[in-house]
């Protein structure tokens, strides 16, 4: 692939990818997640072993990707492929009498009650989850979530192998 190519896959200039390819940069984690996942890799690949040991990855809070809405605020703890090859680690938390709207991701989606409560949709059946209580479900299938209280969660969504 050339870095052209690249570059407009994972929305930066040619020159960004220049400068890290010859170490004058580094790019963010959450960049370097983007390209180990273009070029099918694990992010573990880049980082150099020292001493028969890989160094630990440490993501800083403001290095998070995260997004806010009225509705909820969300954050990726875990990128695509730190996790593992398929798995994105994620925590949030939604607004009371918010939900989030019937969707399907390609997977299952594990997730934990951290604080609040919420009422979790699914197949015409209601499930109220509260803090401590996990669900595990297939993700594929249209679900929705409202939250009854101020409702935190913590998420591992597991996509489907291509």
């Amino acid at each position: 692939m050339t870095l052209q190519k690249m570059a407009r896959k994972l929305g930066v200039s040619p020159m960004t990818l220049q400068r890290i390819e010859t170490g004058k940069s580094s790019p963010s984690l959450v960049l370097l997640s983007e390209i180990a996942n273009t070029l099918n890799k694990s992010i573990y690949s880049f980082i150099k072993e020292t001493k028969s040991r890989k160094l630990p990855i440490w993501i800083k809070r403001r290095d998070q990707i995260s997004m806010s809405t009225p509705i909820m605020n969300f954050e990726v703890i875990g990128p695509k492929k730190m996790v593992g090859k398929n798995m994105v680690v994620t925590h949030g938390e939604v607004k009371r009498g918010k939900s989030i709207d019937p969707h399907t991701n390609a997977g299952k989606e594990f997730t934990y009650v951290i604080g609040g409560r919420c009422q979790f949709k699914q197949d015409n059946q209601v499930i109220s989850l509260e803090a401590g209580d996990s669900i595990f479900h297939n993700a594929r299938i249209e679900h929705s979530i409202t939250a009854t209280e101020k409702f935190k969660f913590f998420s591992i969504y597991i996509k489907d192998k291509e």
